[in-house]
């Protein structure tokens, strides 16, 4: 509490100040600081954004609760995401099957290229009892009237929230950092931009909460099955995209992309956790196994604009990936001759084309074809208030399930491709001050790679399909009152629906207070923020192979999360504090996440957002 009061006076002081400022010159903020992201360069729809000043729900900071819970962690930030729904790969080619920790990397196509008068920074914090923050700070100047960069600094860290030693017993620790820029020649013929990501996740890897010591499973002195295992991700990215303009209808274009990835389990020595695993190939004293992902892609081609209605882009594409086993080399059980080829080439054909009437009519389009045999086909139709999505494709199964190969598992498998459809729509319409949004969505998959019960990759052997209706609702009443909700509704049907578990419903609502009080100088909302889903078996974690997987005996019973949240601006300041899970607080009984995995408990986070134009 000393800390919160604390930077409210901080922030105070700095109201006072940036009043008296802004009374006498509005020169540089939000509105001479705009961005743009290498997409719109790509497709010729150039389109700037000013930065976000908005106030609404700054108190959600973890990435489940970024996600609006489409996401699920292991209860605690840092650690192993896994997406509720089915979410179609981007690379129709080689994959190396490690996903869990990818969110916490930042991707080339989400850095965002600015337009500043003047240098921008930020800086934010969420800090949270039982050791749990987060930092995100940037800085970005324009050198001249052709010329930006910039750099960012990010960190994840959280303490073990169960069968902690005491303060700094890390659980898990994300750190990432990333430098970006963007130069165009004064006559805007030519133009460049580049940008370097780098990301190393680090994890205590517990297993979940072991009652058999006599502890309940929401008791912070229980025992963990693990207690010496440790999981390292490691990944990098360099991207560079240049193109030249002949004029608008003839445009070159050429991108350039080096990704380095790789993922290590290590438990140096056993001690008591030699009963968590049920196989041991290499040894029965420690585990030390490591994979490596490398890919080096090229793409080259044309594009333009014809009459400002009409865009059309063509491309090839040359991909060379290395993809490393931690036992690639090992005659154990035939793995070496018996793993698919870990070192390959691809070359892809593709194109993109739209029509553009104005902002609110837009229809869109895009293949990329492995001459392989691969492909993937979308489609998107923009029209007012409606918007549909389409998404074909046919993928290869990751290099993870076809085979791998450490020292408590073993699989080598001859999967054939997996073809996907995915249709989505949604119609927004506005009553009153209000808006009502009914959407709906289909996926049709063939030959779907999953774990089963024994966390082994299975493939199905026919067509699975998921129904998901639902509805995204804004209700305004009594002026500065606002209730939002998300509801989904969920339908697996098919050969082996058990393949994609998810709860049949899942709903996600707000309720606050917005307004401007002291001559809009301050900003305010307050509200509480729930969240619920039906019971149902969600995956269990392999933490050695980094995997989630079905299970059929933890039934993770329906709960209510309702989190207490205040937002608070001053000028460019931010300031946010909220209690979480007021249903544990008041009835002492938590909820689960996954199989021996408990929740978010009832603490206090607060935090801030600060930006700068000077």
């Amino acid at each position: 509490m000393k800390k919160f009061t604390f930077i409210l006076l901080l922030l105070s002081s700095a109201l006072r100040a940036q009043i008296l400022d802004d009374s006498t010159r509005l020169i540089y903020g939000p509105h001479t600081t705009r961005y743009i992201y290498e997409h719109n360069i790509k497709y010729n729809d150039l389109y700037f954004q000013e930065v976000d000043t908005s106030i609404l729900n700054i108190h959600r900071f973890t990435t489940t609760e970024l996600s609006g819970y489409r996401l699920q962690d292991l209860g605690t930030m840092g650690t192993a995401t896994r997406p509720m729904y089915y979410v179609p790969p981007d690379i129709i080619g080689a994959r190396s099957g490690f996903y869990v920790y990818e969110p916490f990397f930042r991707k080339p196509a989400d850095f965002k290229y600015y337009d500043t008068k003047s240098p921008y920074s930020r800086i934010g914090a969420a800090i949270g009892a039982r050791g749990r923050n987060k930092v995100d700070v940037g800085f970005n100047r324009s050198d001249s009237s052709n010329f930006n960069i910039g750099i960012d600094y990010n960190r994840i860290a959280t303490d073990k929230q169960v069968a902690s030693k005491g303060r700094n017993d890390r659980l898990a620790d994300s750190e990432g950092y990333d430098a970006y820029l963007v130069y165009f020649t004064p006559n805007r013929r030519y133009l460049a931009m580049a940008n370097f990501s780098r990301n190393k996740t680090t994890v205590a890897d517990q297993g979940g909460v072991d009652t058999t010591g006599g502890f309940s499973f929401f008791d912070r002195d229980a025992n963990v099955f693990l207690t010496n295992a440790t999981t390292t991700v490691l990944r990098r990215q360099f991207h560079l995209y240049q193109q030249f303009m002949i004029d608008s209808v003839f445009q070159l274009y050429a991108s350039y992309d080096n990704e380095y990835a790789s993922s290590q389990f290590r438990i140096p020595d056993f001690k008591d956790d030699k009963d968590y695993f049920n196989r041991f190939i290499f040894s029965t004293d420690s585990t030390s196994d490591k994979n490596r992902f490398i890919t080096n892609t090229l793409e080259g081609g044309l594009k333009g604009s014809i009459a400002g209605k009409l865009f059309y882009l063509g491309y090839y594409k040359y991909r060379k990936f290395d993809f490393a086993y931690a036992w690639g080399n090992s005659d154990t059980l035939g793995f070496r001759t018996g793993k698919p080829p870990t070192v390959g080439e691809e070359h892809y054909l593709g194109g993109a084309v739209r029509i553009q009437l104005n902002r609110k009519y837009k229809l869109q389009g895009s293949i990329d074809f492995n001459l392989n045999g691969n492909q993937r086909l979308t489609g998107d139709l923009f029209a007012s208030n409606f918007e549909a999505h389409l998404v074909t494709q046919q993928y290869q199964p990751s290099f993870m399930e076809r085979a791998y190969l450490g020292n408590h598992d073993f699989w080598i498998n001859d999967f054939t491709t997996i073809k996907a459809l995915q249709v989505n729509g949604s119609y927004t319409q506005p009553v009153g001050r209000s808006l009502l949004t009914p959407r709906a969505a289909f996926t049709s998959l063939t030959n779907y790679v999953y774990y089963d019960t024994a966390a082994v990759p299975r493939q199905i052997d026919g067509t699975t399909t998921i129904i998901q209706p639902g509805i995204d609702l804004t209700i305004n009443f009594l002026k500065n009152l606002y209730f939002t909700a998300q509801v989904d509704y969920n339908i697996v049907a098919g050969n082996t629906p058990e393949a994609l578990p998810m709860p049949q419903w899942m709903v996600s609502g707000n309720l606050y207070y917005h307004n401007l009080h002291f001559n809009d100088n301050l900003e305010i909302q307050a509200g509480i923020d729930s969240h619920w889903k039906s019971d149902y078996y969600a995956p269990d974690y392999r933490v050695s192979t980094q995997q989630y997987f079905i299970q059929n005996e933890f039934l993770i019973p329906s709960y209510l999360i309702l989190d207490l949240y205040v937002n608070i601006k001053l000028g460019h300041a931010y300031l946010f504090g909220k209690m979480n899970n007021l249903v544990e607080a008041i009835t002492k009984e938590g909820y689960f996440v996954a199989p021996y995995y408990v929740g978010k408990k009832p603490l206090f986070d607060f935090g801030f957002y600060w930006m700068f134009f000077d």
